[in-house]
């Protein structure tokens, strides 16, 4: 689809396809997001999937619901955002390469590990948009956070088949690291112990006499197909807790009907509340709000941004695991419904 890449921060007038977010965008949307308006017969677990969808259409139907529309965009930057905007715009080239990018997506969006190469380019698409980081950050020195996604964006869609199928040794330090603490994080996992809680949609992961245990969102998730993970190290001063929510429960899913969130700002209460603790304490029980895409619970500070793939500000609590662990299944059976209520 012969049509530039944008990159939108709020709507406009603009007829455009849509892909990835859901921002009440006039023209055709594509996407997974709450709220979207995508096609019925276009629908997917993740944005790249729906945009895979439209590219199998025949050209006049693609064209028809297309009609009108002067751009390709989106309002944020993500990995599954720009896999889809690749779909749309060179749909034959993106159908060579279906398989890959949706591995690429699970891990983006998802936390997934379909791969270790699909973690990888998770990384690369993350790591070029990183002003820091990134080996185009001269060339999109001086624009603005929105004109530097754009460009990003735009860059790698004209070559993401290349990135998801080619050499990445290229791209070596936008991966290496985080890879080699990826396989630490899975070694730690594999040594503790493990229980699957499968009506709650849970996982429980124990590390026991471990000086420290954090591994990360893709460790996690890439270890079980639960949306909840409860990650616990039991060590001599106390025990850490992280307790996630992932992505599932919050995007526009075909495959399944997620379970209702619980209360996390509740469960932090109640637990701040036996630990003898209080939020404005430099260190408590704290939450991320219920209704962002995937949000945490954990003892530690007060400085844990969204999406963070490790929790560096875990503080070990007075409170034992016999303590923790009842709170946080009474709190997902409070929600619980019969599947096919």
């Amino acid at each position: 689809m012969d049509l530039p890449i944008r990159f939108l921060a709020s709507a406009t007038r603009d007829r455009v396809v849509s892909v990835d977010g859901a921002w009440g965008q006039p023209g055709l949307n594509l996407s997974h997001w709450p709220g979207n308006t995508t096609p019925t017969k276009l629908k997917h677990d993740l944005s790249t999937g729906v945009a895979l969808h439209f590219a199998r259409l025949d050209r006049a139907e693609r064209d028809e619901l297309a009609r009108g529309c002067v751009a390709i965009a989106n309002n944020h930057y993500d990995t599954d955002g720009v896999c889809a905007l690749f779909a749309v715009r060179h749909p034959e080239r993106a159908l060579r390469v279906a398989s890959e990018l949706l591995d690429v997506a699970r891990a983006g969006d998802f936390f997934a590990l379909p791969s270790e190469r699909a973690f990888q380019v998770d990384c690369v698409v993350n790591g070029l948009v990183d002003a820091d980081r990134s080996p185009w950050a001269d060339r999109f020195s001086g624009l603005d956070d929105a004109a530097r996604r754009e460009f990003v964006q735009r860059e790698l869609v004209a070559m993401l088949d290349e990135v998801v199928t080619g050499d990445l040794e290229r791209w070596a330090p936008l991966w290496r690291g985080a890879l080699d603490r990826l396989r630490l994080d899975r070694a730690a996992l594999a040594a503790g112990a493990r229980d699957e809680i499968a009506h709650l949609d849970l996982s429980i992961f124990t590390a026991r006499a471990a000086p420290t245990f954090d591994p990360g969102r893709h460790a996690l998730f890439g270890s079980t197909s639960a949306d909840r993970v409860l990650a616990i190290g039991e060590r001599p001063d106390g025990a850490t807790y992280r307790f996630l929510i992932g992505t599932a429960s919050w995007f526009d899913l075909v495959s399944r009907r997620p379970l209702l969130r619980p209360s996390l700002e509740d469960l932090a209460r109640r637990l701040n509340e036996l630990e003898g603790t209080a939020p404005s304490d430099a260190v408590a029980w704290r939450t991320h709000p219920t209704v962002t895409p995937s949000p945490e619970l954990w003892f530690g500070r007060d400085d844990r941004p969204l999406f963070a793939e490790h929790a560096p500000t875990l503080a070990p609590s007075r409170l034992a695991p016999r303590e923790v662990r009842p709170l946080v299944l009474d709190a997902l059976r409070a929600t619980w419904t019969f599947p096919d209520e």
